[in-house]
């Protein structure tokens, strides 16, 4: 009720969730019941794009099952790293199709997302490789989103990860 508030007290015309939508991969029922009722009268509000992305703590199968239909209501899922770059891309636009803004939504990468395991494998090694991949999906949506420059619309990126010993910096390369 607070979120829905705030949406119509400050007119918001897109909400962007990057996860942690539950906090349990198999949320109970109230739970679910309490998102769902949640879209719905989100739906009656002046938010008209909603953007949602898996995080750790989301089960990303519960997340997408019903996606298409959410398309539908301008309600965009991405619950797991989709096997096209383009599938995180999601173009905002308005009733008469005109495109106001568009949306790299990647989420939280588990992973089996990022690389294949190698046996024998050191935990450095493991983290390196973790680490590359996370660059890259982040790099390969940066890529995808940048081909909207001469659009004249807000572009957007949004990420569900944790990191450890990361600092905020203007270099692409650092994670």
């Amino acid at each position: 009720d607070w979120l829905l508030q705030c949406i119509q007290t400050h007119k918001v015309d897109a909400l962007l969730v990057s996860g942690d939508i539950f906090d349990i991969g198999n949320p109970p029922n109230y739970a679910r019941t309490l998102y769902y009722e949640f879209l719905r009268k989100l739906l009656q509000t002046c938010c008209r794009h909603v953007v949602i992305t898996g995080g750790n703590h989301d089960s990303p199968a519960m997340l997408n099952a019903p996606r298409e239909l959410l398309a539908t209501m301008n309600i965009h899922v991405v619950g797991c790293a989709q096997s096209s770059i383009d599938d995180e891309i999601i173009e905002l636009r308005d009733h008469n199709g005109q495109l106001e803004a568009v949306v790299a939504a990647v989420p939280f990468l588990r992973d089996k997302d990022l690389r294949f395991s190698y046996t024998g494998e050191s935990g450095e090694e493991r983290t390196q490789r973790l680490r590359a991949g996370l660059v890259q999906q982040f790099k390969m949506a940066g890529t995808q989103v940048q081909l909207y420059e001469n659009q004249q619309v807000p572009l957007l990126a949004m990420g569900h990860l944790y990191v450890k010993g990361a600092y905020a910096s203007s270099k692409q390369d650092n994670i």
